[in-house]
Protein backbone atom coordinates (compact mmCIF):
# COMPACT_ATOMS: atom_id res chain seq x y z
CA UNK A 1 0.00 0.00 0.00
CA UNK A 2 2.59 2.60 1.02
CA UNK A 3 4.69 1.97 -2.11
CA UNK A 4 1.71 2.57 -4.41
CA UNK A 5 0.69 5.71 -2.51
CA UNK A 6 4.29 6.92 -2.74
CA UNK A 7 4.10 6.72 -6.54
CA UNK A 8 1.47 9.45 -6.54
CA UNK A 9 2.56 11.44 -3.49
CA UNK A 10 6.22 11.85 -4.52
CA UNK A 11 5.47 13.99 -7.61
CA UNK A 12 3.01 16.07 -5.55
CA UNK A 13 5.73 16.71 -2.98
CA UNK A 14 8.12 17.90 -5.68
CA UNK A 15 5.39 20.16 -7.12
CA UNK A 16 5.01 21.92 -3.78
CA UNK A 17 8.78 22.24 -3.30
CA UNK A 18 9.42 23.60 -6.80
CA UNK A 19 6.53 26.07 -6.58
CA UNK A 20 7.81 27.25 -3.19
CA UNK A 21 11.25 27.93 -4.64
CA UNK A 22 9.70 29.78 -7.57
CA UNK A 23 7.52 31.96 -5.36
CA UNK A 24 10.42 32.65 -2.97
CA UNK A 25 12.44 33.78 -5.98
CA UNK A 26 9.67 36.15 -7.07
CA UNK A 27 8.96 37.42 -3.53
CA UNK A 28 12.64 38.16 -2.94
CA UNK A 29 12.84 40.35 -6.04
CA UNK A 30 14.31 37.86 -8.48
CA UNK A 31 13.12 35.57 -11.22
CA UNK A 32 12.00 38.26 -13.64
CA UNK A 33 13.08 40.11 -16.77
CA UNK A 34 11.77 43.11 -18.64
CA UNK A 35 9.85 41.80 -21.64
CA UNK A 36 10.16 43.53 -25.04
CA UNK A 37 6.87 45.35 -24.37
CA UNK A 38 8.55 46.89 -21.26
CA UNK A 39 6.45 44.80 -18.90
CA UNK A 40 7.93 42.92 -15.94
CA UNK A 41 7.76 39.22 -16.76
CA UNK A 42 8.31 36.58 -14.10
CA UNK A 43 10.29 33.88 -15.89
CA UNK A 44 10.50 31.98 -12.59
CA UNK A 45 6.78 31.28 -13.02
CA UNK A 46 7.27 29.75 -16.47
CA UNK A 47 10.21 27.68 -15.22
CA UNK A 48 7.99 26.50 -12.34
CA UNK A 49 5.18 25.55 -14.73
CA UNK A 50 7.57 23.73 -17.10
CA UNK A 51 8.48 21.40 -14.25
CA UNK A 52 5.41 21.24 -12.02
CA UNK A 53 2.60 20.90 -14.53
CA UNK A 54 4.06 17.71 -16.09
CA UNK A 55 4.40 16.35 -12.54
CA UNK A 56 0.71 17.08 -11.95
CA UNK A 57 -0.11 15.25 -15.17
CA UNK A 58 2.03 12.30 -14.08
CA UNK A 59 -0.01 12.12 -10.87
CA UNK A 60 -3.27 12.31 -12.82
CA UNK A 61 -2.12 9.61 -15.22
CA UNK A 62 -0.95 7.25 -12.49
CA UNK A 63 -4.20 7.65 -10.53
CA UNK A 64 -6.26 7.18 -13.71
CA UNK A 65 -4.25 4.11 -14.66
CA UNK A 66 -3.31 5.19 -18.19
CA UNK A 67 -0.19 3.96 -19.98
CA UNK A 68 3.22 5.55 -19.62
CA UNK A 69 3.03 6.53 -23.28
CA UNK A 70 -0.23 8.42 -22.68
CA UNK A 71 1.34 10.20 -19.72
CA UNK A 72 4.46 11.09 -21.69
CA UNK A 73 2.43 12.36 -24.66
CA UNK A 74 0.36 14.64 -22.45
CA UNK A 75 3.47 15.88 -20.60
CA UNK A 76 5.07 16.80 -23.93
CA UNK A 77 1.89 18.62 -24.97
CA UNK A 78 2.03 20.47 -21.67
CA UNK A 79 5.66 21.50 -22.15
CA UNK A 80 4.84 22.79 -25.64
CA UNK A 81 1.82 24.70 -24.25
CA UNK A 82 3.94 26.40 -21.55
CA UNK A 83 6.73 27.17 -24.04
CA UNK A 84 4.24 28.80 -26.40
CA UNK A 85 2.91 30.95 -23.56
CA UNK A 86 6.43 32.00 -22.57
CA UNK A 87 7.44 32.81 -26.15
CA UNK A 88 4.23 34.78 -26.58
CA UNK A 89 4.91 36.74 -23.39
CA UNK A 90 8.38 37.58 -24.71
CA UNK A 91 7.05 38.76 -28.08
CA UNK A 92 5.46 42.03 -29.17
CA UNK A 93 2.89 42.62 -31.87
CA UNK A 94 0.58 40.14 -33.54
CA UNK A 95 3.08 37.27 -33.35
CA UNK A 96 2.24 37.14 -29.63
CA UNK A 97 -1.25 35.91 -30.55
CA UNK A 98 0.11 33.26 -32.91
CA UNK A 99 2.06 31.85 -29.96
CA UNK A 100 -1.09 32.01 -27.80
CA UNK A 101 -3.10 30.18 -30.48
CA UNK A 102 -0.52 27.36 -30.73
CA UNK A 103 -0.43 27.12 -26.95
CA UNK A 104 -4.20 26.79 -26.91
CA UNK A 105 -4.06 23.91 -29.40
CA UNK A 106 -1.83 21.99 -26.96
CA UNK A 107 -4.05 23.11 -24.08
CA UNK A 108 -7.20 21.67 -25.65
CA UNK A 109 -5.39 18.40 -26.34
CA UNK A 110 -4.63 18.17 -22.61
CA UNK A 111 -8.14 19.12 -21.49
CA UNK A 112 -9.72 16.64 -23.92
CA UNK A 113 -7.50 13.79 -22.69
CA UNK A 114 -8.15 14.59 -19.02
CA UNK A 115 -11.90 14.84 -19.54
CA UNK A 116 -12.36 11.96 -21.96
CA UNK A 117 -9.85 9.12 -22.29
CA UNK A 118 -8.18 9.51 -18.89
CA UNK A 119 -11.57 9.95 -17.16
CA UNK A 120 -12.83 6.76 -18.85
CA UNK A 121 -9.72 4.88 -17.70
CA UNK A 122 -10.18 6.11 -14.11
CA UNK A 123 -13.87 5.21 -14.16
CA UNK A 124 -13.10 1.72 -15.46
CA UNK A 125 -10.54 1.31 -12.71
CA UNK A 126 -13.18 2.20 -10.11
CA UNK A 127 -12.73 2.37 -6.37
CA UNK A 128 -11.12 5.23 -4.50
CA UNK A 129 -8.70 5.97 -7.34
CA UNK A 130 -11.59 6.76 -9.68
CA UNK A 131 -13.14 9.10 -7.13
CA UNK A 132 -9.85 10.88 -6.41
CA UNK A 133 -9.12 11.18 -10.15
CA UNK A 134 -12.50 12.81 -10.70
CA UNK A 135 -11.78 15.42 -8.01
CA UNK A 136 -8.21 16.27 -9.00
CA UNK A 137 -8.99 16.26 -12.72
CA UNK A 138 -11.93 18.59 -12.05
CA UNK A 139 -9.71 21.03 -10.15
CA UNK A 140 -7.08 20.82 -12.86
CA UNK A 141 -9.48 21.45 -15.74
CA UNK A 142 -11.26 24.35 -14.00
CA UNK A 143 -8.11 26.13 -12.82
CA UNK A 144 -6.19 25.49 -16.03
CA UNK A 145 -9.00 27.13 -18.01
CA UNK A 146 -8.35 30.31 -16.01
CA UNK A 147 -4.63 30.55 -16.86
CA UNK A 148 -5.00 31.41 -20.58
CA UNK A 149 -7.70 33.96 -19.72
CA UNK A 150 -5.35 35.67 -17.26
CA UNK A 151 -2.58 35.47 -19.87
CA UNK A 152 -4.77 37.32 -22.41
CA UNK A 153 -5.33 40.24 -20.04
CA UNK A 154 -1.87 40.21 -18.42
CA UNK A 155 0.88 39.15 -20.82
CA UNK A 156 -1.39 39.56 -23.87
CA UNK A 157 -3.08 42.98 -23.72
CA UNK A 158 -1.30 44.24 -20.61
CA UNK A 159 -4.62 45.28 -19.01
CA UNK A 160 -3.82 43.72 -15.62
CA UNK A 161 -1.18 45.31 -13.44
CA UNK A 162 1.81 43.10 -12.70
CA UNK A 163 0.75 43.02 -9.02
CA UNK A 164 -2.76 41.80 -9.90
CA UNK A 165 -1.31 39.27 -12.36
CA UNK A 166 0.99 37.85 -9.66
CA UNK A 167 -1.93 37.68 -7.21
CA UNK A 168 -4.26 35.88 -9.65
CA UNK A 169 -1.61 33.42 -10.81
CA UNK A 170 -0.67 32.82 -7.17
CA UNK A 171 -4.25 31.95 -6.20
CA UNK A 172 -4.58 29.67 -9.23
CA UNK A 173 -1.28 27.96 -8.37
CA UNK A 174 -2.35 27.34 -4.77
CA UNK A 175 -5.60 25.75 -5.93
CA UNK A 176 -4.13 23.77 -8.82
CA UNK A 177 -1.12 22.53 -6.83
CA UNK A 178 -1.67 22.62 -3.06
CA UNK A 179 -5.38 21.75 -3.05
CA UNK A 180 -4.65 19.11 -5.71
CA UNK A 181 -2.01 17.63 -3.39
CA UNK A 182 -4.32 17.63 -0.38
CA UNK A 183 -7.02 15.76 -2.31
CA UNK A 184 -4.39 13.36 -3.61
CA UNK A 185 -3.29 12.70 -0.04
CA UNK A 186 -6.88 11.99 0.97
CA UNK A 187 -6.83 8.93 -1.27
CA UNK A 188 -3.50 7.68 0.04
CA UNK A 189 -5.13 5.79 2.89
CA UNK A 190 -6.50 3.27 0.39
CA UNK A 191 -3.05 2.76 -1.08
CA UNK A 192 -4.48 3.60 -4.50
CA UNK A 193 -5.55 0.07 -5.22
CA UNK A 194 -4.56 -1.39 -8.56
CA UNK A 195 -1.70 1.07 -9.13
Amino acid sequence: KSRAAGRVLSPATFVTGIASISYFSMASGGGWVIAPDCRQLFVARYMDWLITTPLLLIDLGVVAGVSRWDIMALCLSDILMIACGAFGALTVGNVKWVWWFFGMLWFFHIIFALGKSWAEAAKAKGGESGSVYSKIAGITVITWFCYPIVWVFAEGFGNFSVTFEVLIYGVLDVISKAVFGLILMSGASTGYEAI
